[in-house]
């Protein structure tokens, strides 16, 4: 973890001097700290059983965070930046009493011409003991680890009507050296698209998409080699109903094959769908849906069938007030064909995130905040445990600069 160490340190310092580089309340760099006191009432993550001696331990804790917020529009070149670390207390965990955290969001795009523009994005997730990893899923293991995921898309216009996006993605999920969990479920991935977009009316667009992804284990010997190749092919629609609601929908078909010449390939439908609606200025909803092969979050199974539902809304009851809830389902599916073992058959892992939080402006630089979070997974894997978390907590808010 040396360098995300290091990636930290270099990271506050920089929080720290924005606002001597900034300089001025128009730069677009900000600076704000949260600090929060709350209550989790599973530390562990252990599932409820007295009889077995198993009891969900409960604690107090403070949570500190740094935002550094960056968003520079040039003529012909866009900068967005966020970065959260963040430093968690509980006053009865063992043998840790502190996690250090770390939220990085980059977006860069840059228009060459009227008809050529690159973007650039980048998600790092540090964290230490999770539960949850990037997207609102379940992590492999709960130790420390980190995830990024880094994307390019080149985007060509060839008439206005007609774009042709071509994009490649970078993702690597790797655990601290001295896990045990290293060896078996550090990971990266590889994946080249080709998307065809054809605007057929001023509402609406159809898309042909292409693309190919590779999976290594780069840890793992050869009775746990779970490397595979993945060929995606399908369709998508992008429709604006009205200036109040827009949605896209993505199908297809997917065929993983795996490395292990035990196993047969793994070909089945996948699907993605969005949609948004605005009933008020003050109101936005949307709601998501997917189901497609995954990297698996057990070790012991070469793959997983996802499905994935999460929906959620944002409302302003004020100029100062305002209100978000959101909730997330994930079912993640097991086949007895795709197991290492002879003794593992067929087995579902359901996961469910609901969370609710309500900010009050106070001034222009001081907010007010109160959240409540609660996690429920409901597994039948061998050796994985079942359980339910609520977390509670109220903040205060400040603009630094």
């Amino acid at each position: 973890m040396k360098q995300i160490q290091l990636f930290i340190v270099a990271g506050l310092l920089f929080a720290l001097a924005a606002p001597v580089l900034a300089g001025s309340a128009d730069s677009p760099i900000h600076v704000n700290n949260r600090i929060r006191l709350g209550f989790d009432d599973n530390i562990y993550q252990s599932d409820d059983l007295p009889e077995l001696g198993r009891t969900p331990q409960d604690s107090f804790r403070v949570i500190e965070e740094i935002e550094l917020l960056v968003n520079l529009n040039l003529e012909r070149t866009y900068l967005g930046l966020r970065y959260r670390p963040s430093l968690i207390w509980y006053d009865k965990r063992e043998p840790s009493s502190t996690d250090f955290l770390n939220d990085l969001d980059v977006n860069f795009i840059h228009n060459f011409s009227p008809s050529l523009a690159l973007s650039l994005s980048d998600t790092l997730r540090s964290g230490e003991l999770p539960e949850l990893q990037d997207g609102n899923y379940i992590v492999r293991e709960k130790d420390d680890n980190y995830y990024n995921s880094a994307m390019a898309t080149l985007s060509y216009s060839l008439r206005p009507e007609t774009r042709v996006d071509l994009s490649g993605r970078y993702i690597t999920l790797v655990y601290d050296s001295d896990s045990p969990a290293k060896d078996n479920n550090d990971y990266y991935s590889v994946v080249g698209g080709l998307t065809l977009r054809q605007q057929l009316a001023s509402r609406t667009t159809v898309m042909g998409d292409l693309r190919f992804q590779t999976l290594t284990y780069n840890e793992a010997n050869v009775d746990n080699n779970r490397d595979a190749e993945t060929v995606f092919a399908g369709v998508g629609l992008e429709q604006t109903f009205s200036p109040q609601m827009l949605g896209s929908l993505r199908s297809g078909v997917e065929s993983r094959a795996y490395d292990n010449a035990l196993y047969n390939d793994n070909t089945a439908p996948y699907v993605e769908a969005s949609m948004t609606f605005l009933p008020t200025p003050a109101t936005r909803i949307t709601g998501a849906a997917s189901y497609t092969i995954y990297e698996s979050d057990v070790d012991r199974y070469l793959s997983q069938n996802r499905t994935y539902l999460s929906l959620s809304a944002a409302h302003d009851f004020s100029a100062k007030l305002s209100f978000y809830v959101s909730g997330a389902y994930t079912l993640n599916a097991y086949e007895q064909d795709y197991a290492l073992d002879e003794g593992l058959g067929d087995a579902d892992e359901k996961s469910f995130l609901l969370s609710a939080r309500l900010a009050y402006r106070v001034n222009r630089i001081n907010w007010l905040e109160a959240g409540w979070q609660y996690v429920q997974l409901d597994s039948d894997v061998t050796n994985r445990e079942s359980y339910q978390r609520n977390r509670f907590d109220i903040g205060w808010k400040i603009q630094l600069f």
